[in-house]
This record gives structure tokens, C-alpha cells and sequence, in this order.
């Protein structure tokens, strides 16, 4: 296949292989918020925990206990398009216009009278990281638990030590389309897998920029997308974050988010320079198959850029 970029063939190699020009997504109180949460006895609404919501995107609460459906409030109710509680769980669905940044505040109580009689809980709007799911735990854990999250703790620790020590095999080998041999990236059974997609993705309405050119890649273990971006705003654009959405709502995060340069307004009655971004995931083929949706955002959160229809090959 021919692509509109001749670099195009060994964007994702180079994602690999040159470690001074690409930087880990910045971390925001999204990265550290659990989807688990354990309530205290005797909380206050000051330490009310963070549970991170994304606009147009269901976050279901589930709880161990049945909960006041009554009870259920929620700041700026209209902002909501549902708010559906259950016996056991509360399902809340943002409108699509939410600006990033903006707190919201909830409270459930609970139907049996134990302590806590109710709890509190802290929206936040993210435009990409939004928990399609939370559990809400009020009941004594027995010890049987704790063993059980110590355990998927040190799963969760294990795989994230397995790809650090890919990371940095990765960028201790040569650059170029050497280093993509050396990790592994490509062999002479098999190479970088690519796929025009600018007939395929979809457009959020509102996007700060206007996409132009989008292909996507698979290699052992990895994908990425690279997207060319032209900007219609007044102020340079530069990511500071990404995720990719899949089919069922769970989220890939980046391990590499590059973009060599801040995307330039056009000029007036000019059509502008094109900027290019690149993410990418570490995921198989199995891992990657499906529909995912590609969110971009600023330091600011503010300005995003929401990609649909996005597929690997």
C-alpha cells in the first residue's frame, strides 16, 4: 500500500527507537483516581474520592449495598442526559458539551441505615479518561479480599515491570529501521502492518483541529495511529495527553504520545501548514481488534480533538 508520507512506512519503527523526541502523556488526577473505592466509616465531603467522568461517555456506579434511589443527588442535574439508579447501581450519563476541568458533586445513601449512612463522590470531567465503571465498596472486607487485591496489585506491578524492561530494550538498541529489527518490530517473516483510515474515522463535532490525513500501524505488540492535523483556532495546539477507547469502553492508554512540533494556525486566507501526532499503544492483535475512538487534549484540557471509526489493520 502507498502512503501520502514515504516516513509514513517507519513511523511506528521510529516510535522505538529515538527516545529524545518523544514523552510519556502527562500524568493529571485522572491517572491516580481508582475505579475502587473503599468508604471510610465517617467520610467528609472534603476527601469525597475522585470518580472521572467524560462527556457522552455511561460511568455505572455498582455498590454492595442497596442504596435510596431517592436519595441520589447530583450538581447541575440538567448537565446530565441520564441519571438512572438502581437497587444496587447508579448509571450517569454526561452531556456531550461538559467542559474538561469542571467538578460536579454526588451523594447516595444507603437503603439499611448502617454507617455510612450516605456517601459522597467527585465528578470530574476529563475529555478522555472517564471510568466506565465503579465499585463502590461499604461493607467489612474479609481478609479473603485484601489477599485478593494484594494479589491483582502485584499482577497489575509485574505487567507494568514487563514493559518497562520492553521499553528499555527497546530504546537500548540502534535507531532507525536497525532499531525496529533489533526490538523485534519487524523480521523477515513479518513486518509493520499499515492502514489508510481517511476514508474510515469520523469527526466530533466542536474538534479544536481539522484532521487530514489518519493511518494506523500494528507490530508485534504494538499499535499506533498517526494522524495529520491542520488548525483552525488562533493559538498553537500541542497534545498533552491521548486515549484510545475501544468497542466495549475500555481504555488504552499511550505509552508514547509524539507530536514534533506545535500545530501553527493558518494564516488569514491561507489554508495552513499540517501537523502531525502520533500515538502509540502497546496491545496485540487480539487486543486491538474492534472499533476505538482516539481522544486528544491540550495542557489545558480544554481544547480536544475526538477521532471515531479508528481500526488497526
Amino acid at each position: 500500500m502507498l502512503l501520502a508520507s514515504p516516513v509514513g512506512l517507519l513511523a511506528l519503527a521510529l516510535l522505538s527507537t529515538s527516545s529524545d523526541v518523544f514523552a510519556a502523556p502527562r500524568a493529571d488526577e485522572c491517572e491516580a483516581a481508582s475505579p475502587r473505592i473503599e468508604l471510610s466509616p465517617s467520610p467528609t465531603k472534603r476527601h469525597a474520592p475522585v470518580v472521572c467522568i467524560s462527556p457522552g461517555v455511561p460511568t455505572t456506579f455498582r455498590f454492595d449495598s442497596p442504596i435510596l434511589p431517592e436519595s441520589v443527588k447530583i450538581q447541575e442535574r440538567e448537565r446530565f442526559e441520564d441519571v438512572t439508579p438502581g437497587q444496587k447501581n447508579l448509571l450517569l450519563v454526561p452531556l456531550e458539551n461538559l467542559v474538561a476541568g469542571k467538578h460536579f458533586e454526588l451523594e447516595v445513601c444507603f437503603a439499611d441505615g448502617a454507617i455510612p449512612e450516605c456517601a459522597s463522590f467527585d465528578l470530574v470531567v476529563h475529555p478522555g479518561l472517564g471510568m466506565q465503571e465503579v465499585k463502590v465498596l461499604r461493607q467489612p472486607r474479609p481478609a479473603a479480599h485484601y489477599k485478593q487485591v494484594a494479589e491483582e496489585a502485584e499482577a497489575e506491578v509485574q505487567q507494568c515491570r514487563v514493559e518497562v524492561r520492553q521499553l528499555r530494550a527497546e530504546r537500548g538498541g540502534p535507531e532507525g529501521l536497525a532499531g525496529a529489527i533489533a526490538s523485534g518490530l519487524v523480521s523477515g517473516q513479518g513486518g509493520i502492518a499499515v492502514k489508510n483510515l481517511n476514508k474510515d474515522v469520523t469527526e466530533k463535532e466542536g474538534n479544536t483541529l481539522v484532521r487530514d490525513d489518519v493511518f494506523s500501524y500494528r507490530a508485534l505488540e504494538h499499535v499506533a495511529v498517526e494522524v495529520y492535523f491542520r488548525n483552525p483556532d488562533a493559538a498553537p495546539w500541542l497534545a498533552a495527553g491521548a486515549v484510545l477507547r475501544g468497542p466495549k469502553g475500555e481504555v488504552l492508554k499511550p505509552v508514547l504520545l509524539w507530536q514534533p512540533n506545535p500545530i501553527i494556525p493558518a494564516a488569514p486566507g491561507e489554508v495552513g501548514e499540517r501537523g502531525r501526532v502520533v500515538v502509540e499503544v502497546l496491545a496485540t492483535e487480539k487486543e486491538a481488534r474492534g472499533t476505538y475512538t482516539l481522544t486528544l487534549w491540550d495542557a489545558a484540557r480544554q481544547r480536544t480533538v475526538t477521532l471515531g471509526n479508528v481500526t488497526f489493520p
